[in-house]
């Protein structure tokens, strides 16, 4: 009976974890975290990277193999998160896998950045 239910319980917990998008960072630095009202500006694979700008480090959101909530916006907002962890302000995407045979999720890798004059990059 124990193992019956400690075989549920993994069961259970590996289900519900594997849901989310996978995320793995990379940092070469991290500064203290930012509020979490504090906006994080999105510069799309098209956009240049800013001159004013310091890496981080990286971060890729994927598939877990199980996801279910990984559409684009879910999956920046995740990208975003992890950069206001390490006191990012901006991330650069540098890929974008969209969803096709081998996953139903889009995939992102991104570079974290600290950019000294956020404001201006905001309404460009």
């Amino acid at each position: 009976m124990k193992k019956l239910k400690l075989f549920l319980g993994i069961t259970f917990l590996t289900i519900f974890c594997s849901c989310s998008p996978r995320i793995s960072t990379s940092l070469s630095k991290n500064y203290p975290p930012l509020d979490y009202r504090q906006k994080v500006v999105v510069i799309d694979l098209d956009q240049p990277k800013p001159n004013n700008s310091e890496e981080l480090g990286q971060i890729k959101v994927g598939d877990s193999g199980f996801s279910t909530k990984c559409n684009y916006e879910t999956v920046v907002d995740k990208a975003k998160l992890e950069a206001r962890k390490v006191g990012g302000n901006a991330i650069k995407i540098t890929k974008h896998k969209t969803p096709d045979l081998w996953s139903t999720c889009h995939r992102i890798t991104a570079i974290i950045l600290k950019v000294e004059d956020i404001e201006n990059l905001e309404t460009n």
